[in-house]
């Protein structure tokens, strides 16, 4: 499953000196050292780059010691060279992590609050997540047996979506909550794909008012800024709004090439969405609601997924009951992302008869308004 991003490593976070020194000190034990060296990095916020910052020899009885220097809160990791690794983040001059990087094992932390109450974040999350799966497989495999349609998968549909939640609210209220703004960069990245892109904006904005200094925190409002908001119709943050939508031409489920351009002189909404982006799926019974109820009046839906597994995708349009026309070209970094000028999903745009893009960002009672509006 994609819908969240898996903690497959050990993680844990420390965030920057409070007490104004920028000098930090990580040392503890290893057991069983997958090498003799153990490296400092320091991580970027948006991008996988990291910066060697210090290294150290681990004695024959596993101990290290590493130091490094940062002015904030920032992430850093504990490891070996390409192998897993302790997140750490330095809230304190002196820190201790013991840690087992064999197999999946919670690391022993102490001198950072920061460390341990992210930490409580990841045990949480790992659980959710987890059981969320457990549902997930159940939903997939009775699906393939089309059962799709009985009191019991609808049950554990509503199990699903609730789990869903569940897990964005474990988000939401870390980020209200933290008063670690590395630690809540953490979290801001792992709400991708499990919280709406227009309230993590929110989050986003409500943290850099809190933390107007922090880098990390500005790094992800600068990113978020250059991106729809998802706000509606009248939203003028969307740079193809009223201007003809782009022809983008991919293969359906069944091989066959399709078009937008094929669907002039119809209302259009053009979903992009993917099997594995949560709030997409969440949001899958508000669209089919709305073709529902207006798929007679000039109004049709075009799917594009981002998808790279066809079998994920296509079970995902069996279990969402999507029965409009759906297109991909199974590249998790599609070309549709680029030509419509949006970093992230679920995103839709709806496109006149005349070919022109009247509104985006339609989401849960902005989408039924605005067609309500449109096809009197």
């Amino acid at each position: 499953m994609k819908h969240f991003l898996y903690i497959t490593v050990v993680l844990v976070v420390l965030a920057s000196c409070k007490n104004g020194n920028g000098d930090f000190t990580v040392k503890g034990k290893i057991k069983a050292p997958l090498s003799d060296t153990v490296y400092l990095e320091e991580l970027a916020y948006t991008s996988a780059d990291t910066k060697i910052i210090d290294s150290a020899k681990v004695d024959k009885d596993g101990n290290y010691t590493l130091k490094g220097s940062s002015p904030q809160q920032n992430l850093f990791t504990v490891g070996f060279k390409n192998n897993p690794v302790v997140i750490i983040v330095n809230d304190a001059s002196d820190i201790k992590v013991d840690f087992n990087p064999n197999g999946f094992n919670y690391p022993e932390v102490s001198g950072s609050d920061a460390t341990k109450e992210l930490y409580g974040f990841i045990k949480d999350f790992w659980r959710k997540d987890s059981v969320l799966s457990l549902t997930y497989h159940q939903i997939d495999t009775i699906s393939q047996e089309r059962l799709e349609d009985t009191v019991y998968v609808k049950g554990l549909q509503q199990q699903y979506t609730k789990q869903i939640n569940d897990i964005g609210d474990l988000i939401r209220g870390f980020i209200k909550r933290s008063n670690n703004p590395a630690a809540i960069c953490f979290v801001f990245d792992r709400a991708k794909g499990a919280v709406a892109n227009d309230e993590l904006a929110a989050m986003v904005q409500d943290a850099a008012k809190r933390f107007p200094q922090h880098t990390g925190i500005t790094a992800f409002k600068t990113a978020l800024a250059v991106q729809p908001s998802g706000s509606g119709a009248g939203s003028a943050a969307y740079g193809l709004l009223n201007q003809q939508a782009p022809d983008l031409t991919m293969a359906t489920p069944g091989g066959k090439k399709m078009s937008i351009s094929n669907y002039k002189g119809k209302y259009l909404l053009v979903d992009f969405w993917a099997s594995w982006c949560a709030p997409c799926r969440q949001e899958n019974p508000n669209v089919v609601a709305a073709y529902n109820k207006f798929k007679n009046k000039n109004f049709t839906i075009l799917g594009v997924s981002l998808d790279d597994d066809k079998a994920a995708w296509m079970k995902a349009i069996q279990d969402d009951h999507l029965t409009w026309a759906h297109m991909s070209d199974l590249q998790s970094a599609s070309a549709a992302a680029t030509l419509y000028q949006f970093e992230g999903i679920p995103f839709n745009v709806l496109i006149d008869p005349e070919g022109k893009i009247i509104a985006s960002g339609l989401r849960g009672p902005a989408l039924e308004q605005k067609l309500s509006e449109v096809l009197q």
